[in-house]
């Protein structure tokens, strides 16, 4: 640590005297200067003073903290660790400071979650009909949209044009409205009603 002799010198207790107020007393009774600190440890020169007036507001945090505590203290004699333990208990480290565990779970208030039901026949086959009534719903889709595409290619003379219009209008329009294909909603009633 600080030797005593330094601190006597000047006529005071060693643990009376501030944390960087001791720094710099060792530092000069070493006759070791500021700038050959910053130079060999790269830390700056505004850190190192503040430091010496216990100002280190402006120090980094974490691992950059505590490294540059432990060069300072190297490069004027002191024990790099006991000086990083002394700092660090002068200057807790805001980005280190323990937080509070959360709360055990049965703390938190219970939250139930009701789904409501509904009578829609849509909603209440959501895992989708059976085989056999999703055959017939598709059969039921492409024979309509056949039909009406046939229509139009009689009253247009072209085929795939008429057809492509077709399925996309029929299967936009039947989703939109009804959320599912005319096919799909007109078996699946069937089945659950049946």
């Amino acid at each position: 640590m600080i030797t005593d002799e330094v601190v006597k010198a000047h006529g005071s207790e060693p643990s009376s005297l501030p944390f960087g107020r001791r720094l710099r007393l060792e530092r000069e009774r070493r006759r070791i200067t500021l700038d050959s600190i910053a130079d060999n440890t790269k830390i700056g020169v505004a850190l190192l003073k503040g430091l010496e007036r216990d100002d280190v507001s402006r120090w980094p945090s974490g691992i950059f903290r505590r490294s540059f505590i432990r060069e300072y203290a190297a490069a004027i004699g002191l024990d790099p660790d006991a000086i990083m333990v002394e700092f660090l208990e002068r200057f807790p480290d805001k980005a280190e400071l323990p937080t509070l565990p959360p709360p055990r779970p049965s703390e938190y208030p219970m939250l139930r979650l009701t789904l409501a039901e509904t009578e829609s026949w849509s909603v209440q086959r959501r895992a989708g009909p059976d085989r056999r009534t999703r055959w017939a719903a598709i059969i039921w889709d492409l024979a309509t949209c056949f039909l009406i595409s046939s229509g139009l290619f009689l009253a247009m003379n072209r085929f795939w044009m008429p057809l492509a219009v077709t399925l996309m209008g029929y299967y936009g329009a039947s989703t939109l409205l009804l959320g599912n294909t005319p096919g799909v909603s007109f078996f699946t009633r069937l089945k659950t009603e049946g």
